[in-house]
């Protein structure tokens, strides 16, 4: 889209690159209820000691774990209508940041079988992203160079250097078809994981001279 401004045109350019990811972060945690609240909160670190050891033995460093808070609440029974205490619930949330995407199957496989409660998603993304935002952008500018050209010989002008130029980036990496799907039978058969592919859009707008 271009539009007409004084000894100028003004014309915006978008463009797409598309990576396969090569990091993932893993959200899960574990949840454990108990009578007691000592037993809970124990169950609850217990399991949680047993997935960090995993994801350590994966040769996954301590920097890209974050495991840092247990919540513990009480649960009740509201069947007679006076809300009764009936025992205690105890979370550990955690993420893991995995820049190796060949552990994303053992990975999963591992916290599940060490006692995680949920696995609340996995998103893949790129370890270099402002690379491919910079490719991106330039991709962009050059769509923009082509639309204004054409504009300008369009109405018999040359087209001259850029005035002014605005840059949007269009947000994080988005994803494409299955990226991050994951597969496992019930003969628990190791998780499949397909990466799928995601995308970065750049957006500018260009004040273009010409003559």
């Amino acid at each position: 889209m271009a539009e007409p401004v004084e000894r100028g045109i003004v014309v915006s350019g978008e463009a797409t690159v598309r990576r396969i990811p090569d990091l993932a972060v893993v959200a899960l945690s574990v949840t454990i209820r108990d009578r007691k609240l000592d037993a809970a909160r124990e169950r609850a670190n217990a399991r949680a000691s047993a997935i960090l050891a995993h994801v350590r033995d994966l040769g996954i460093p301590d920097a890209d774990v974050q495991a840092p808070s247990l919540t513990v609440q009480p649960t009740y029974d509201y069947a007679r209508g006076t809300p009764r205490i009936t025992g205690y619930e105890a979370a550990r949330p955690m993420t893991v940041r995995i820049r190796d995407v060949a552990l994303l199957g053992p990975l999963l496989d591992a916290i599940v079988d060490d006692g995680a409660t949920q696995v609340h998603g996995t998103r893949m993304d790129l370890a270099d992203e402002e690379a491919a935002g910079r490719e991106a952008l330039a991709a962009a500018f050059a769509v923009a160079r082509e639309r204004a050209t054409a504009v300008a010989e369009s109405a018999g002008l040359t087209l001259g250097a850029p005035l002014r130029i605005e840059e949007d980036r269009g947000g994080p990496p988005m994803p494409v078809g299955e990226m991050g799907m994951l597969r496992a039978t019930a003969d628990a058969a190791p998780t499949e994981v397909a990466l799928g592919e995601v995308e970065i859009t750049a957006r500018v707008r260009v004040w273009w001279e010409v003559r």
